[in-house]
């Protein structure tokens, strides 16, 4: 089909992280917090509500307080918390090196050609396809992905032809897709 090339850059595989985590972790990994705040929340409620008519029990107010500016601080937080920590993992003590990538659509593979390693990939082995806020994702295992990037795609037409084309050569990635076009 056509030939990609692009320089493969840490915010690529970060957001490539981000997104995996928001989509495919585990519902344990990505809502705890907000379960832990939600039941703290109703316990101080509780508190407030059984004293109430007596007096005005100053622990549940402060209580409730400090849930709700730790809710704040969760929501303004935890993306750059996030984006942090997977940066820090991938260079891992070393400096990352970008590096030019190219991709190539072909009639029966994916032919990808980074620094001196060539693979092909058919597309029989695409496991699925995702489209996020920063790129399409797609997934040649659970966890592992060539990543093509918004800022390389030179309108939406563009990026879509591709989906479009993918979708085409591996009917199981229509059943498997989380689209959000």
């Amino acid at each position: 089909m056509n030939e990609i090339k692009y320089i493969q850059k840490l915010e690529d595989q970060s957001n490539f992280s981000l997104h995996h985590h928001h989509f495919y972790g585990s519902k344990y990994q990505k809502y705890y917090p907000e379960i832990f705040l939600f039941i703290t929340t109703i316990i101080s409620v509780v508190i407030f509500l059984t004293t109430f008519p007596e007096e005005i029990n100053s622990f549940a107010i402060v209580y409730l307080f400090l849930n709700i500016l730790y809710y704040v601080y969760l929501r303004f937080t935890r993306k750059r918390r996030l984006i942090k920590y997977f940066n820090k993992f991938y260079t891992a003590g070393k400096e990352f090196i970008e590096s030019e990538l190219t991709i190539q659509f072909e009639d029966l593979y994916i032919l990808t050609q980074y620094k001196n390693i060539e693979s092909k990939i058919p597309y029989e082995n695409l496991e699925r396809l995702s489209i996020g806020t920063e790129a399409i994702y797609i997934y040649i295992s659970n966890i592992q992905a060539l990543i093509l990037p918004n800022r390389i795609f030179s309108s939406p037409i563009e990026s879509k032809a591709i989906v479009d084309f993918l979708m085409e050569k591996n009917e199981k990635i229509k059943a498997t897709s989380k689209l959000s076009i």
